[in-house]
């Protein structure tokens, strides 16, 4: 039946009313509603722009104020020379306790009228001098006591502080008993680093400050209590064990370590060793800690002879497995702790060891803790040294080609490809480099794009290359000898290379440490048989201004021909450089720089016969390792044929077997992959890397492979998690199935379900977020309950209330990863629970970076609340104009059948 045209023009009436606010909004009309709304959507925009800016921009100085806002060493009023730090926990299932703390220091400079220390959050009950009370006052974060008459420069004195602390927000992380997490004792251990430990003692918090410790701990009998230093006394009575930890060399404040639990220990030193080497695992792991960190005692010889100095923390190295620890290892002096799953069985030695992490902490016993980075700006200093440690750590078990350069080669490459200078990007100069007071908290300088653990690493192997290994190891010995128990700056480290090699290293220090980026150079090889040359072009392709002008550097290019090698330097000051280079032959080989002497993103314009000879016979491992790559733009069966032949040939380097399987499936060559399957990819590492492939390939055949690995009880643990996230990439029927099943799997690093906990995220079925929710509490993993909650925030469109209303809680879980990963979470669900939750974060938080952070994350959900809006507001209008249509059509037709 068909309206009547009466019935048909009310119904336009209405639906144009219903229309109007829609149409208003989408056009840019006058309404109050819409211009409330617009306006609170630029707003968003614009917070949204500031927190981009604060990752990017120029923090040198505050904009709206004109206020430098880089950042300096505080004063150093007074010099410290030793904590007493008395502490009773009198149950380990209650975050709190009393202590008592003895400071004693000597003034420096002018009569010291006023002491200020940093203490945050806790309770201060009584300051005191020579048994006299005095004044103090406490405003949460700093602690300031007054002498009166002033203490007089040069005068050694104490202070006793008493206070208690309860539920730390940070610094000291508690891990109480839980019912989700049936036979886990309680436990706690503390990450000073950078800031933190002020939230457990008063103290100098910052790195241009050392003193010797002492911990004087009592916990219920039972327990373990691991500090700085040696054991000097342990007694039990009533219950209640005290152990006395001392450290007679002075070491920084963030250094200083607590850590209480139930432990299996077991010493990994060698029969003669001069140091104990105690390491600390949970219950039931002792099992596994010859097999995890067996090469201690062997890096610990090289270290002392490599760096011409014995280890100086007295005779005992510890390393300690705890929950919750929020970082891979962090190097407390003498007592470095470890992740909670810091200990490999049988199958996770097929995937990897850990003697890179076990090296690095270990080589901060010298580099960060011996010698310190005075202010952060120069992190690198630190971590710097200790990633290259690892890479020195390599080439001694390994070798120079396959451990060392191979080390040195993901280093350089990867921070190489963060830290560019994009040359559409007219601030790109801007940015803060590795070295740089430019800031707004601590950790950001631990986490630029001119990263201090790659980049420092890389300068470090540069200067090697540049001095020679004589040069160069003499020149940080005497780095050591010069500086040790000191607080280093970067112009320390280029005086002393100075002073040995009497060769100047400003600019060098100028363009790789403090300024931003690192060079793209395209390289073209051209061979012009009649003029018998090689004509090369070297142009850098970055953004190139007077910020950062172009790089200068020296480019070795290696060239071989039927008869031999020959090596060609080209000095490179200038945008682009030409050279001819005559040559008895065409070159089989042309190779730029393999034994990586610049940092730098290389792009060699070469044919792909040259590049497959490099890839078979490449003069170092890097050469191989960049023909891998290269030969992604160069397809042809004569490159997937060398590239399959690598992958499937044992004796290669595992590297570039995964850098081969990768290329492959650049070059989409499906057969080639699955045929390595089927002969066999014996070793784990570049077996995983062809589940990588596979997933990019996606085909049927594809899928099938991966199905096979994906349920495949008795392949490694990486491995099947690689199949099962590639597998959910795939349109495959068993992948919603396999990803359910695995999240039962246990395995290490928990490795297992978190694919899973991801594939669930990629599938988007409702059935996984019920799933993910199972994981998101304290008796999951700690690394993998931020994979659960970040699949659960992918998944919210199934139940975005619940998602919110599960997610929220944990804003305030005593677990740091956990409580950003929610902060994050909670921001990209768009539901007004999400919103409030953050809201009530950023009001009452404890911890301030926290309640900055949820303030920020709280404006980015309720903008996509908003967004969300309009969504439906422009799904309203489309389906209102269609009606309309057809009303519009109806009406047409009536009058035509009316005519």
């Amino acid at each position: 039946m068909q309206p009547s045209r009466s019935a048909i023009r009310s119904l336009l009436t209405t639906l144009f009313a219903a229309l109007a606010p829609a149409t208003l909004a989408a056009a840019g009309g006058a309404s109050a509603e819409w211009m409330h709304a617009h306006e609170m959507c630029c707003a968003r925009g614009h917070i949204e722009r500031a927190e981009l800016r604060a990752a990017f921009a120029d923090t040198r100085w505050e904009e709206r104020t004109g206020r430098d806002a880089r950042n300096y060493p505080p004063d150093r009023l007074a010099d410290y020379q030793r904590m007493v730090l008395e502490i009773d926990i009198p149950d380990m299932n209650t975050p709190r306790f009393e202590a008592t703390q003895r400071l004693e220091f000597t003034p420096i400079g002018a009569p010291l009228e006023a002491l200020t220390l940093n203490a945050m959050q806790f309770d201060v009950h009584a300051v005191k001098r020579d048994g006299r009370d005095l004044t103090f006052s406490h405003d949460g974060e700093h602690l300031t006591i007054l002498f009166n008459p002033p203490l007089a420069p040069g005068v050694e004195t104490s202070i006793v502080t008493t206070y208690s602390v309860e539920n730390p927000v940070d610094g000291l992380i508690w891990t109480p008993e839980h019912p989700d997490a049936p036979g886990r004792a309680a436990q706690l251990h503390t990450q000073g680093q950078p800031e933190a430990n002020r939230y457990w003692f008063p103290a100098h918090d910052f790195p241009n400050e050392r003193f010797a410790t002492e911990l004087i701990i009592t916990v219920p009998e039972g327990y373990l209590v691991s500090g700085n230093g040696d054991l000097v006394a342990e007694r039990t009575q009533r219950g209640r064990t005290t152990f006395h930890w001392r450290l007679e060399q002075p070491h920084v404040s963030y250094l200083v370590s607590l850590i209480v639990g139930k432990f299996e220990v077991a010493d990994v030193a060698r029969p003669g060793d001069p140091w104990t080497l105690p390491v600390y695992v949970p219950a039931g792991a002792s099992e596994h800690i010859e097999r995890t960190y067996g090469n201690t005692s062997a890096m610990m010889h090289f270290f002392e002879r490599v760096y011409g100095e014995p280890y100086p923390w007295g005779d005992r190295y510890a390393q300690l497995v705890v929950w919750n620890f929020g970082a891979g290892g962090m190097e407390n002096t003498g007592a470095t702790t470890m992740y909670d799953t810091a200990i490999l069985d049988e199958r996770a030695v097929l995937d990897a060891d850990l003697d890179g992490l076990i090296a690095h902490e270990l080589a901060h016993q010298w580099f960060g803790n011996l010698l310190t980075c005075k202010s952060w700006e120069h992190i690198w200093l630190n971590e710097g040294f200790a990633t290259y440690g690892t890479a020195l750590w390599y080439e001694e078990r390994d070798g120079y080609d396959d451990g060392y350069l191979a080390s040195v080669y993901r280093s350089a490459r990867g921070v190489a490809g963060r830290d560019r200078l994009r040359a559409d990007d007219p601030r790109a100069g801007e940015r803060p480099g590795m070295a740089s007071r430019e800031y707004e908290v601590p950790l950001d300088t631990f986490r630029r794009a001119a990263n201090p653990y790659p980049k420092g690493a890389t300068v470090l192997h540069m200067l090697r290359r540049e001095l020679g290994d004589d040069l160069f190891f003499k020149a940080k010995r005497e780095y050591v000898q010069r500086h040790k128990f000191g607080e280093v700056e970067t112009d320390q480290l280029r005086r002393v290379i100075e002073d040995v090699s009497g060769r100047s290293f400003e600019r060098f220090f100028e363009q790789w440490v403090i300024r931003p980026g690192a060079p793209e150079v395209r390289i073209d090889a051209s061979w012009h048989a009649g003029a018998g040359e090689l004509r090369l072009t070297v142009e850098q392709t970055q953004r190139i201004d007077h910020l950062v002008p172009a790089f200068v550097f020296t480019l070795p290019v290696h060239i071989e021909t039927p008869s031999g090698w020959r090596i060609v330097e080209i000095d490179v000051s200038e945008r682009r450089h030409e050279r001819a280079i005559a040559l008895d032959a065409e070159p089989t080989m042309v190779v730029v720089d393999p034994d990586l002497h610049v940092l730098m993103t290389p792009d060699v314009r070469q044919p792909g016969a040259r590049f497959i000879a490099q890839l078979q016979s490449g003069p170092t491992i890097v050469a191989r390792l960049d023909a891998a790559r290269a030969l992604r733009k160069h397809p042809g069966s004569a490159t997937i044929e060398a590239l399959a032949n690598i992958l499937t040939d044992s004796s290669e380097h595992h590297a570039l077997r995964a850098d081969a399987a990768a290329s492959l499936a650049e070059l989409r060559a499906e057969d080639a992959l699955l045929d390595a399957l089927r002969r066999g990819v014996d070793d784990a590492r570049p077996r995983r890397a062809v589940m990588d492939a596979l997933g990019v390939i996606r085909s049927s055949r594809a899928a099938e492979a991966l199905l096979r690995h994906a349920t495949d009880d008795a392949e490694s643990y990486a491995t099947r998690s690689a199949a099962i996230r590639a597998l959910s990439r795939t349109g495959h029927d068993s992948r919603l199935e396999v990803a359910l099943a695995a999240l039962e799997v246990e395995s290490q690093h928990d490795q297992v379900r978190q694919a899973a906990l991801d594939a669930l995220g990629r599938i988007d079925e409702a059935a996984g977020l019920d799933a993910a929710l199972r994981f998101i509490g304290p008796g999951a993993n700690s690394r993998t309950r931020p994979v659960a909650m970040n699949a659960v925030a992918t998944l919210s469109r199934h139940d975005e209330q619940a998602a919110a209303e599960a997610i929220g809680p944990l804003l305030f879980d005593h677990v740091e990863r956990v409580r950003n990963s929610a902060t994050g979470a909670l921001a990209r669900i768009k539901h007004e629970t999400a919103v409030e939750h953050l809201n009530r974060a950023a009001e009452t938080h404890p911890h301030p970076e926290m309640r900055t952070r949820a303030q920020r994350a709280a404006n980015r959900a309720a903008g996509l609340l908003r967004a969300g809006e309009d969504d439906d507001h422009r799904t309203e209008l489309g389906r209102l104009s269609r009606e309309i249509d057809r009303l519009k059509e109806m009406i047409e037709a009536k009058s035509d059948s009316e005519d």
